[in-house]
């Protein structure tokens, strides 16, 4: 059986996905506001 040589980087990413529009580059990249949640506060101490 041989075996199959698995990628050191990312760039089969590229190819999978393919070109990516300026709408989803956009989403992708934007800044979400912080949210308080402080009935986590007493799990995530």
């Amino acid at each position: 059986m041989t075996q199959k040589q698995l990628p050191e980087d990312w760039d089969w990413l590229d190819q999978l996905v393919g070109p990516l529009d300026d709408d989803f580059v956009e989403a992708a990249s934007e800044k979400c506001a912080e949210q308080m949640r402080t009935a986590l506060d007493d799990v995530f101490k």
